[in-house]
């Protein structure tokens, strides 16, 4: 496959898995209101999607950065595959820069990958490990950087920057998030109005969500 066309297929992965990033923070990163949102609304099913985004947030940081090979005839469409497609000097200094960056990020999150995402290890399951440690400077500099290497590769290969950050124009998380807010403060004012509603506006618990 060609150059243009990988680059092109890996930047869109990247955009995926920046979305499903994004959604888990908009659930979950946005403030003690909004956890009280969630918990009134379906505290079980929340705590549960909560969990899977993390697992599967952490897969697709691991499956971006993960070796050009798993074998004979085996190509893995990775940030390793892509420094192996010929560049010129310049790109080849920003990609490599940007790939050891993602690369010491991997480091720390991979042994969860292996031993609690992909693969259930007996002993990881059973005895209180740390698996996949890492601070929140840690993970924005991951962001960074694979926002970096895909613009560097998208420029030459493609044509022009790319932008991992998709703009989600039929709705996300906080379009979620804000119908969830509307219908726990309309039944307020049903239940404050003893099933009328009233002309009043009354007071909105969830109108800063």
């Amino acid at each position: 496959m060609e150059r243009r066309a990988l680059v092109a297929a890996f930047c869109e992965e990247c955009v995926w898995a920046r979305a499903v990033r994004t959604h888990f923070e908009q659930l979950f990163e946005s403030g003690e209101t909004r956890h009280r949102l969630l918990a009134e609304t379906a505290k079980t099913f929340f705590q549960d999607l909560n969990l899977i985004l993390i697992e599967y947030v952490l897969l697709q940081q691991c499956k971006l950065t993960d070796p050009a090979s798993s074998g004979r005839d085996k190509d893995n469409l990775t940030s390793n595959l892509l420094l192996c497609l010929g560049w010129s000097p310049e790109t080849e200094r920003v990609l490599e820069a940007s790939n050891e960056r993602l690369m010491k990020f991997r480091a720390k999150v991979i042994d969860a990958r292996r031993k609690l995402v992909a693969h259930l290890d007996l002993r990881a399951r059973l005895q209180p490990l740390s698996l996949g440690v890492f601070t929140e400077d840690d993970e924005r500099d991951f962001w960074s950087a694979l926002q970096a290497f895909a613009n560097a590769a998208h420029m030459e290969a493609v044509g022009g920057p790319f932008e991992i950050d998709a703009t989600m124009v039929e709705g996300d998380a906080a379009s979620l998030v804000h119908s969830l807010a509307d219908a726990a403060d309309y039944d307020d004012l049903i239940k404050e109005d003893n099933g009328l509603v009233g002309s009043r506006t009354a007071a909105r618990r969830y109108r800063d969500v």
